[in-house]
């Protein structure tokens, strides 16, 4: 009997780093963190850079977060993800974080009442996708400047998207320092009980 596809995203985020239990996403999930922890140093460098766009920065956490979670509830919403079949009010809460970086997503899943196995494939699709495309989506509708980049990026493509600019030295900070921003402000939406009750009837979650 072949496995369903939810129990192959299970076994691929078990929770567990042993050796016997452990899947790819666990594997990936453990090494993402020293990762993130590296992009620290090029954001303290263009410290002074930064605040000189507070305003900017700011703006791009509001609109990613509010944005990313209720347009994608919206859009889960408009395409009728998962149907009317058992199961699918989980796979539509779970894909909510879906811009979120993957540890505070998981979190944001949970809140939710999702399952962080698919949240966890989501955000990394998602990373994919930002990572491979971003910047020359970005080129290819005349956007140059390195704070608009970097923010934007950051803010929809979390930890691989950011990894992906960072040639771009004058946009890295900015698509760091988005990524963090989006995710702890996503994180405090969605533990306010009102918006995570709009988020989850507008998904049609409930």
């Amino acid at each position: 009997m072949g496995r369903s596809f939810i129990e192959s995203l299970k076994k691929y985020k078990a929770g567990s780093l042993y050796p016997m239990k452990a899947g790819a996403g666990d594997y990936i999930l453990y090494m993402l963190g020293p990762a993130v922890v590296s992009f620290a140093w090029p954001m303290f460098s263009r410290r002074f850079f930064i605040l000189q766009n507070f305003l900017p920065v700011v703006t791009s956490m509001l609109v990613a977060s509010i944005g990313g979670l209720f347009g994608t509830a919206a859009f889960v919403r408009l395409i009728n993800l998962g149907g009317n079949r058992v199961g699918s009010s989980i796979l539509r809460r779970s894909v909510l974080p879906r811009n979120i970086t993957t540890a505070l997503a998981m979190a944001i899943s949970k809140i939710l009442g999702g399952e962080i196995s698919i949240t966890a494939c989501c955000v990394i699709a998602t990373g994919i996708f930002g990572a491979t495309f971003g910047t020359r989506i970005l080129t290819a509708v005349g956007i140059y400047d390195p704070v608009a980049r970097g923010l934007a990026i950051g803010a929809a493509a979390q930890g691989l998207g950011t990894a992906s600019i960072i040639n771009e030295k004058e946009a890295f900070p900015f698509a760091a320092i988005s990524m963090i921003l989006t995710a702890v402000s996503a994180t405090t939406l969605t533990s306010i009980p009102a918006i995570k009750a709009a988020l989850l009837n507008i998904a049609g979650g409930n």
